[in-house]
């Protein structure tokens, strides 16, 4: 029967992988669209490989403890895999005189387990339970069945070890296969010592003697010590073993050890059937996404460069390029998560799947905030090429009709700002902080022009710029808020703080910058998503 499912599960396995392979072929069409591709060149890149898929590098800019822990995790689940799961094939033929229940083997497994379903707890506990990183529905559960596999497999590996360190039958058929003993007692001696030092429980009750014991002890070195260490190098399954010692009789007589063995190994099958079909499909995309780069300088040259659509789905929605991202703030403001990286590529697939059943016009304005400074491609743990698919996202929209804010804004009137500010205002009120409205935040302004000194957007992009930063605040000492709001300037805005670090009166310039794109950017979504309002300039 475990021959058979194990076969089954392999076809399932590898059919799926197959499967994965010619959609992502078909989704990479999305992207490719009206590109020629003669010469194209594939970037391979076996160090990535190396350091972010073995020693995932990317991860420390995550933090040490992070990637720490990630790392003994994953250090362990290969270990189980290729130590224990395949042992037949491999354990034996790398390390000599390997058995499982003998030091340090019996310990290691132990320790791999334990280290497994800390990770897992920790992954529900952050994903579902501890919400730093704003997350939505549709992301938060992601993963969750993998990790539930994981730790019912898990589990049940240390729930049969500890069904069979308390198994009698077990014991009897280890000593009917490996030792000689022929007479009676002595193997009631060694069922004594077992008693007292392996957990086992007997269905009669042994009598315990000073000689018995010892005797047992040089039995057990004769015939058992070679293959069994003692359980308690078995940290957990041995500790387990002596809480269901009260209940061993009831377990032996019903072979609570076969039904777990049987438990274990098609849970085990489960999730290699998963495998291509769940999250556990990342140890495969992760590598791909580190190896391979179609972004390289010559590609965007030729107009050849895309985003293999694969490494896409290697995001396991960390959440580690939201807290980096220099946007942030405007999330905090809008409330559009699709400004987050981690959310938006969520919507990245969901586009490429069905781009009529998504808000384009949100994704739209989320994916124009960013300003490209790549602090979510440096810290990306599966080593996505996030700055590349902003880009190619960006294109794809303009070229399906959906204007981004910025180009909507620079486009429309003072009078048009004018008109529909009042349309807004109150949506505007309950998510913006208001500085722009408040007198006393901009009044101070001398016009001293530091400001416009020390601005980048000033110095080296004065010719496609309208005003300086010193110019908005004298818009908003006039009462001419909507103005401000369809200024380049605004728009242009780096928010590199320089301007606000420099004024000698502490005016909250940049961030008065930023609440005034903001409040532009929910002005602009309200009349995009509101067929009802007239958006004739």
């Amino acid at each position: 029967m475990f021959q058979f499912t194990l076969y089954t599960a392999l076809v399932i396995s590898i059919s799926g992988f197959l499967y994965q392979v010619c959609r992502f072929k078909k989704k990479n069409l999305f992207f490719k669209k009206n590109k020629k591709f003669n010469g194209n060149k594939t970037a391979f890149n076996l160090k990535g490989i190396v350091f972010n898929t073995v020693f995932q590098i990317k991860l420390l800019k995550a933090g040490g403890m992070r990637w720490g822990i990630h790392f003994l995790v994953f250090l362990s689940f290969l270990y189980l895999v290729f130590f224990h799961a395949l042992d037949d094939v491999t354990s034996h033929v790398f390390l000599n005189n390997y058995e499982p229940t003998i030091d340090p083997y019996q310990f290691l497994r132990n320790l791999a387990g334990g280290f497994i379903l800390i990770g897992c707890v920790t992954f529900l506990y952050r994903r579902v339970l501890k919400t730093k990183i704003h997350q939505e529905n549709k992301i938060k559960y992601k993963g969750i069945f993998s990790i539930l596999l994981i730790v019912l497999v898990i589990g049940s590996g240390f729930l049969l070890e500890t069904a069979k360190i308390i198994s009698e039958p077990v014991f009897m058929e280890m000593v009917e296969e490996y030792s000689d003993l022929a007479e009676a007692s002595e193997l009631l001696d060694l069922k004594l010592f077992w008693e007292k030092n392996y957990h086992v429980v007997f269905t009669n009750d042994l009598l315990a003697t000073e000689d018995k014991l010892e005797n047992g002890r040089n039995l057990n070195e004769e015939y058992c010590l070679s293959c069994h260490s003692n359980v308690k190098s078995a940290f957990i399954s041995g500790s387990l073993a002596k809480k269901f010692r009260p209940m061993g009789k009831i377990l032996n007589h019903y072979r609570a050890d076969g039904s777990l063995y049987v438990m274990h190994y098609l849970l085990s099958f489960l999730m290699l059937a998963s495998l291509p079909f769940s999250r556990l499909f990342h140890m495969v995309l992760i590598p791909f996404a580190s190896s391979v780069s179609h972004t390289n300088t010559e590609n965007f040259q030729k107009n050849i460069a895309f985003i293999h659509t694969a490494t896409l789905y290697a995001c396991t929605n960390c959440g580690y390029c939201s807290q980096v991202c220099s946007v942030f703030p405007n999330f905090q403001i809008t409330g559009n998560h699709d400004i987050l990286p981690h959310s938006k590529i969520e919507s990245v697939k969901a586009m490429i799947n069905n781009p009529f059943a998504l808000n384009l016009n949100r994704l739209k304005s989320g994916n124009a905030e960013c300003t490209f400074c790549r602090k979510c491609t440096d810290i990306c743990p599966s080593n996505i090429d996030l700055q590349g698919v902003w880009a190619f996202l960006d294109e794809q929209l303009v070229a399906m009709g959906y204007i981004d804010n910025y180009h909507f804004v620079k486009n429309a009137s003072p009078g048009f700002w004018t008109k529909k500010e009042n349309e807004t205002l109150s949506f505007q009120k309950v998510l913006t902080t208001n500085l722009a409205d408040k007198i006393d935040a901009f009044e101070n302004c001398v016009q001293c022009t530091i400001c416009t000194n020390v601005c980048p957007v000033v110095e080296y992009d004065s010719n496609h710029n309208d005003m300086t930063p010193q110019q908005i605040m004298n818009l908003l000492r006039l009462g001419k808020k909507h103005l401000a709001t369809g200024t380049r300037m605004v728009w242009n805005c780096l928010t590199c703080y320089s301007c606000q670090e420099h004024c000698p009166e502490q005016i909250k310039v940049a961030d008065i910058l930023l609440e005034l794109r903001n409040n532009g950017n929910l002005m602009a979504d309200r009349i995009n998503l509101n067929p009802s309002i007239d958006k004739g300039t």
